[in-house]
């Protein structure tokens, strides 16, 4: 997804979150987070941001298990729907996959 698209996604009220910051979605799209995710529509090639955050809902350490997907990959968490392992995609460091993690909780 272009950074074009991220910005008229933004417009619209696709990617915001009440509780996400300006710099998260930069990070999120430096990450090419965008090309499976997204906010609030239904499956794309990953889940929405949304349903991760419904799934992680009441999880007492949701965050940490979000950022440890987030840099390793996931398989099977979602259906037939599988996070490339961390050597196919850009690199994201413990910091960026807290950063990111939180993010992706915010949405409702």
């Amino acid at each position: 997804m272009n950074r074009t698209m991220i910005v008229l996604m933004l417009c619209a009220g696709v990617l915001t979150s009440p509780a996400m910051g300006a710099d998260a979605v930069a990070l999120a799209g430096d990450k090419q987070c965008f090309i499976c995710h997204d906010g609030r529509s239904d499956m794309m090639i990953g889940p929405p941001f949304r349903d991760i955050a419904q799934r992680y809902k009441g999880v007492s350490n949701a965050k940490a298990m979000l950022a440890e997907a987030i840099q390793s990959g996931t398989e099977g968490h979602w259906a037939a729907s599988k996070m490339p392992e961390a050597s196919a995609r850009v690199p994201v460091s413990k910091e960026e996959a807290e950063m990111l993690a939180e993010f992706v909780l915010s949405f409702k």
